[in-house]
């Protein structure tokens, strides 16, 4: 049995004391420069909020401080983290479509329909946590959330892929990966997208409003 079955769980929303956990998840990796900001500013809004660049100490103390302030408001966190024994281990960014500007703009996730859905656009788990069932347990708790919050629907825009895609590059998700956490298609790909783009679908999850807005979810399983 993986380590990770035996320890417990939790996911709970980004606090504003842990922003730094962004970083931790994703160092190392493609998402080392992001710390979830790259969908959601425009590449002159990067610029205007001083974020682009090598990541130095003063433009990662910009982005740390950023985030924190994200994770400040009142309406809804820009993450929901994952966290093994204590450990920061996998985030699943999520919120309204207004959230993220490259959503908003970019030809390949233009809405579906007339349904205010939460998206989901970047899904990533931490080096040494992978292939244990983090991901799937993000987004099931990305739906609940989302619910809590008002949302009628939640969508991810995973990459379609003929090969298995290499970790560090898979943090649209999969559509098998969206379709086991109880997502399912309701676009398949866009025609005439500019070639080297990726080819993704889009994968929704209805959401059902619980109790409580701000769900924890400790779980023997991190499945």
């Amino acid at each position: 049995m993986p380590r990770a079955a035996r320890d417990e769980l939790e996911i709970r929303p980004l606090s504003p004391a842990r922003a730094e956990d962004v970083k931790t998840i994703t160092r190392g990796s493609w998402g080392s420069r992001c710390w979830d900001l790259f969908p959601r500013f425009t590449p002159a809004q990067q610029r205007e909020l001083g974020i682009t660049g090598a990541p130095t100490a003063a433009v990662d103390a910009r982005r740390r401080e950023i985030v924190a302030r994200l994770a400040r408001r009142r309406s809804h966190a820009p993450l929901l983290v994952a966290y093994v024994a204590g450990e920061p281990a996998a985030f699943v960014s999520l919120g309204p479509r207004v959230d993220y500007a490259r959503i908003r703009s970019s030809r390949a996730t233009p809405p579906v329909d007339d349904v205010p859905a939460w998206v989901i656009p970047c899904l990533t788990v931490r080096r040494g946590y992978r292939g244990r069932g983090l991901a799937i347990a993000l987004l099931r708790a990305a739906v609940a959330y989302a619910g809590a919050h008002g949302a009628p629907a939640i969508e991810g825009y995973p990459r379609v892929a003929a090969k298995r895609l290499q970790d560090d590059y898979a943090f649209f998700g999969t559509e098998a990966m969206f379709r086991r956490a109880g997502y399912r298609r309701i676009r398949g790909l866009l025609p005439g997208l500019p070639r080297g783009w990726a080819p993704r679908v889009t994968m929704r999850a209805e959401c059902r409003r619980p109790t409580s807005s701000r769900p924890r979810t400790r779980s023997r399983a991190a499945s």
